[in-house]
């Protein structure tokens, strides 16, 4: 394989510098758990392009249901009706809990969140208003930049945004070390938002409130559920006041903690659901869902996509959903956390932040659901270091967090024992070297 020494050269000179990039590695080949770079040289890549691949890159029956699509249609959009888009959508109603059985496709996660906003204010006229959590990220476009509070940097430059947006802290249980303080924390859930709704925000003028159920670019952090289970407390406050309450699952969803959605560990139904990233194995494909009645809201023409939900990302997301169902890959997800888990707190006592320990780990916390793992450090330069060796080890770590503190491991939810390991016991070296 050859190598071009302009690659780079030439992204800068013809690509919008808007993009910005983990790395400068230049990929030409995906396998698997690994990724091979101009050079051929391979890495493990425990990003999975950001929580996508969720059965490894290429998976050869997603190519190959890719292919058989394309040979027969690539593109309709809305001219017609497609097969693939139908059984996509029928499939999805299968998984989803509740009378979620109604499903608009668009081509991202950002792009679910406009569609989910639009629903929200034609399903709520007159009310203007929307609650969301400090912490979150719901896409770049400018509605999903109008709810994302996850860096300020995703912000600057853009006000005004979209107006009535009114935030919430994001529930930390873990900022809490014992037992005693996360389950004070706990059982005063929910005072905030209870005194917006009497200081400043009436609550019969909030069209919706919208949570990730596990925080992503924010951090990792799951919302509480050991003394209080936050979003059966949010279910209740939006039925109360007629709310509707939207989860983001782009990140958190298809296996990714364990069950198809991180929403069913909770017991609770939202009602609208978003998704992306591992919908499709890698293709362009993001969602929302909601009930016939609420979607019923939107009449024809009132929102459209021209590329979404095309014949290949459908046929590739069918075959992604039939290889996690028939595969057992949630079990390969709740056998690989552990393992993490496991682990460092072996390696680091202290570490395990589902636990309490007598004494914190100074040097790392552990946190998280599944194969959505944080992995919590001092400050943002000791994730740089850390990134920095695994780098040179052929390891590929992704940072995350409003202070850039985290980082999160998200390989696909096949990766085996072996490559796990490999990746850890990196990460562990990297600790101890610094």
């Amino acid at each position: 394989m050859t190598s071009d020494p302009k690659y780079l050269e030439r992204d800068a000179k013809y690509l919008s510098p808007a993009l910005g990039r983990a790395s400068d590695l230049v990929i030409v080949e995906g396998s698997g758990s690994y990724i091979t770079d101009d050079k051929g040289e391979k890495y493990l890549d425990m990003t999975s392009g950001i929580a996508v691949n969720q059965v490894g890159h290429s998976h050869p029956e997603v190519v190959q249901a890719i292919a058989e699509q394309a040979a027969k249609c690539i593109h309709t959009s809305c001219v017609v009706h497609y097969p693939a888009n139908i059984d996509l959508a029928t499939k999805l109603a299968e998984l989803m809990p509740g009378d979620l059985s109604q499903t608009f496709f668009a081509n991202s996660g950002a792009e679910a969140v406009d569609g989910s906003l639009k629903l929200c204010k034609l399903a709520k006229p007159g009310r203007t208003n929307f609650i969301v959590h400090k912490g979150s990220f719901h896409g770049r476009s400018i509605g999903g930049t109008s709810l994302t509070t996850s860096k300020s940097s995703y912000r600057r430059y853009y006000d005004p945004l979209l107006p009535g947006i009114h935030l919430v802290d994001y529930p930390n249980s873990y900022a809490h070390d014992t037992k005693a303080g996360r389950e004070d924390f706990e059982n005063t859930l929910g005072a905030e938002l209870e005194d917006l709704f009497v200081r400043a925000v009436h609550p019969e003028s909030v069209a919706a409130i919208y949570i990730e159920p596990l925080l992503g670019e924010g951090g990792y952090i799951p919302a509480p559920r050991e003394f209080k289970n936050y979003l059966k407390y949010l279910r209740e406050i939006c039925d109360k006041y007629g709310i509707l309450l939207v989860f983001d699952e782009v990140q958190s969803g298809f296996g990714r903690t364990g069950k198809w959605f991180c929403f069913e560990h909770y017991g609770v139904v939202p009602d609208i659901v978003l998704m992306a990233k591992g919908l499709s194995g890698g293709l362009p494909l993001g969602a929302f869902a909601a009930s016939p009645e609420l979607m019923g809201k939107m009449p024809p023409g009132s929102h459209g996509s021209t590329f979404g939900g095309n014949p290949i990302s459908c046929r590739a997301a069918l075959k992604l959903i039939e290889i996690l169902e028939r595969d057992n890959v949630m079990a390969n997800v709740e056998a690989r956390s552990k393992q993490i888990f496991d682990f460092f707190e072996a390696k680091f006592p202290g570490s395990n932040q589902n636990l309490y320990p007598d004494k914190r780990n100074d040097k790392i916390g552990v946190r998280g659901m599944g194969l959505m793992v944080g992995l919590e450090f001092k400050d943002a330069e000791t994730v740089s270091k850390i990134k920095d060796f695994a780098l040179e080890r052929k390891v590929m770590l992704l940072g995350c967090g409003s202070h850039g503190n985290i980082i999160r491991l998200a390989p696909d939810l096949t990766i085996s024992e072996e490559d796990t390991q490999k990746a850890i016991d990196v990460i562990a070296e990297a600790i101890e070297s610094l």
